[in-house]
């Protein structure tokens, strides 16, 4: 059987016995573990929009979105506990009722669930791991691509960055058939704060590379043929 390659390594230093107790007390309410999650849609209220944060690190961008925007759910994904446990606690601290944390892999997650169910995924700066012997490990593939179109919704978004170039450039590859864009004021009021890891790249000179399928929202501003391109920028 062939061995699969994971886009993570788990590193248990960096989970504390606090973190521990924050993830028990809030297990089965607003976080679960992929191996006892339930039916996703059965978390949240049923008719509103969704949206799925994979890998949200500190977990900013997706606790700021979701305490500005009480009427849609929001879903984030990740393999590292200390992240999930920090997140937690803020959600507690704030009340927040339109959140949920999922623990595992975003692979693993996309594959349970079984139809079309999320409004817009947002990949923000994933691992790029740049040694080109661990290229394999990467998150984005044609495969994956191919899992994440099966669980948005008919007309769904999917919002990507990388401050990566040699990333950027093997997935325009993978992308040359997706119609993309790069204009975040496309998303409106869902465009993204600036993570640690955008300001870390700006700062070390490195560009961004931003892809955003244009698919119209009535609450979204499409954005124009010039703007929207078959690969990202500044590939075309």
């Amino acid at each position: 059987m062939k061995r699969e390659i994971k886009s993570y390594v788990h590193v248990r230093s960096r989970t504390s016995k606090q973190d521990f107790k924050v993830l028990e007390s809030f297990k089965n309410l607003t976080f679960y573990s992929l191996e006892e999650l339930p039916n996703i849609s059965k978390l949240l209220p049923e008719g509103k929009i969704n949206i799925l944060e994979i890998g949200f690190g500190d977990g900013k961008n997706i606790f700021q979105k979701a305490a500005s925007n009480p009427e849609i759910n929001f879903y984030g994904v990740e393999i590292y506990k200390a992240g999930i446990a920090s997140l937690l606690k803020k959600i507690n601290s704030d009340d927040l009722k339109n959140i949920c944390l999922i623990f595992g892999d975003a692979k693993n997650l996309l594959a349970k669930i079984d139809a079309p169910f999320f409004d817009f995924i947002f990949i923000l700066f994933p691992d790029p791991w740049p040694k080109k012997r661990h290229w394999k490990r990467r998150l984005i593939d044609k495969e994956f691509l191919s899992l994440l179109k099966k669980r948005l919704k008919n007309k769904g978004r999917l919002i990507v960055k990388t401050d990566w170039q040699d990333y950027a450039k093997n997935l325009a590859n993978e992308l040359v058939n997706f119609p993309t864009c790069n204009n975040e004021d496309s998303l409106g009021f869902l465009r993204p704060i600036k993570t640690k890891y955008e300001r870390k790249g700006e700062e070390e000179g490195r560009t961004i590379f931003t892809y955003i399928s244009p698919v119209s929202y009535t609450h979204l501003t499409l954005p124009t043929n010039r703007e929207c391109r078959s690969r990202w920028s500044p590939y075309h």
